[in-house]
Protein backbone atom coordinates (compact mmCIF):
# COMPACT_ATOMS: atom_id res chain seq x y z
CA UNK A 1 0.00 0.00 0.00
CA UNK A 2 1.29 3.56 -0.98
CA UNK A 3 1.57 6.05 1.89
CA UNK A 4 -1.20 8.67 1.11
CA UNK A 5 0.14 12.07 0.25
CA UNK A 6 -1.18 15.08 2.25
CA UNK A 7 -3.68 16.22 -0.62
CA UNK A 8 -5.11 12.81 -1.80
CA UNK A 9 -8.89 11.75 -1.13
CA UNK A 10 -8.84 9.00 1.10
CA UNK A 11 -11.51 7.25 -0.58
CA UNK A 12 -9.60 7.35 -4.15
CA UNK A 13 -6.24 6.09 -2.60
CA UNK A 14 -8.43 3.46 -0.47
CA UNK A 15 -9.72 2.07 -4.13
CA UNK A 16 -6.64 2.62 -6.03
CA UNK A 17 -4.82 0.26 -3.35
CA UNK A 18 -7.59 -2.29 -3.58
CA UNK A 19 -7.13 -2.01 -7.76
CA UNK A 20 -3.15 -2.55 -7.40
CA UNK A 21 -3.67 -5.49 -4.77
CA UNK A 22 -6.25 -7.00 -7.42
CA UNK A 23 -4.25 -6.52 -10.19
CA UNK A 24 -1.79 -8.32 -8.39
CA UNK A 25 -3.22 -11.35 -7.58
CA UNK A 26 -4.83 -11.62 -11.05
CA UNK A 27 -0.96 -11.38 -12.44
CA UNK A 28 0.11 -13.93 -10.17
CA UNK A 29 -2.95 -16.01 -11.00
CA UNK A 30 -2.03 -15.41 -14.90
CA UNK A 31 1.20 -16.35 -14.36
CA UNK A 32 0.62 -19.89 -12.63
CA UNK A 33 -1.83 -20.53 -15.50
CA UNK A 34 1.01 -20.37 -17.61
CA UNK A 35 3.71 -22.59 -16.11
CA UNK A 36 1.02 -25.10 -15.90
CA UNK A 37 1.09 -24.67 -19.89
CA UNK A 38 -2.66 -23.48 -19.98
CA UNK A 39 -2.67 -21.47 -23.71
CA UNK A 40 -2.69 -17.83 -24.34
CA UNK A 41 -6.34 -18.01 -25.93
CA UNK A 42 -7.82 -19.60 -22.70
CA UNK A 43 -6.27 -17.37 -20.44
CA UNK A 44 -7.51 -14.17 -22.19
CA UNK A 45 -11.19 -15.63 -22.38
CA UNK A 46 -11.15 -15.60 -19.01
CA UNK A 47 -9.96 -12.36 -18.12
CA UNK A 48 -11.34 -10.47 -20.99
CA UNK A 49 -7.75 -9.75 -22.39
CA UNK A 50 -6.53 -10.38 -26.00
CA UNK A 51 -4.18 -13.50 -26.69
CA UNK A 52 -1.66 -10.77 -27.76
CA UNK A 53 -1.46 -9.03 -24.64
CA UNK A 54 -0.73 -12.51 -22.83
CA UNK A 55 1.32 -13.69 -25.35
CA UNK A 56 3.15 -10.96 -24.52
CA UNK A 57 3.32 -11.44 -20.24
CA UNK A 58 4.15 -14.76 -21.47
CA UNK A 59 7.55 -13.94 -23.52
CA UNK A 60 8.29 -11.20 -20.99
CA UNK A 61 8.06 -13.41 -18.65
CA UNK A 62 10.28 -16.23 -20.05
CA UNK A 63 12.66 -13.62 -21.09
CA UNK A 64 13.57 -12.39 -17.65
CA UNK A 65 13.41 -15.61 -15.38
CA UNK A 66 15.89 -13.57 -12.60
CA UNK A 67 12.55 -11.35 -11.98
CA UNK A 68 10.59 -14.15 -10.24
CA UNK A 69 13.14 -14.81 -7.78
CA UNK A 70 13.67 -11.00 -6.61
CA UNK A 71 11.11 -8.98 -4.51
CA UNK A 72 7.78 -7.69 -5.76
CA UNK A 73 7.46 -4.30 -6.44
CA UNK A 74 3.88 -2.37 -6.59
CA UNK A 75 2.14 -2.12 -9.65
CA UNK A 76 0.93 1.44 -8.81
CA UNK A 77 1.35 3.69 -11.90
CA UNK A 78 3.94 5.74 -9.90
CA UNK A 79 4.72 3.64 -6.98
CA UNK A 80 2.33 6.02 -4.46
CA UNK A 81 4.76 9.08 -4.84
CA UNK A 82 3.32 11.62 -6.87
Amino acid sequence: MAAMARDEITELRTLRDEYDRARDALMAAIHEQLDKGESNARIARSVDWSREYIARIRKDRAAAPERDSAPATPSGHNGGTS
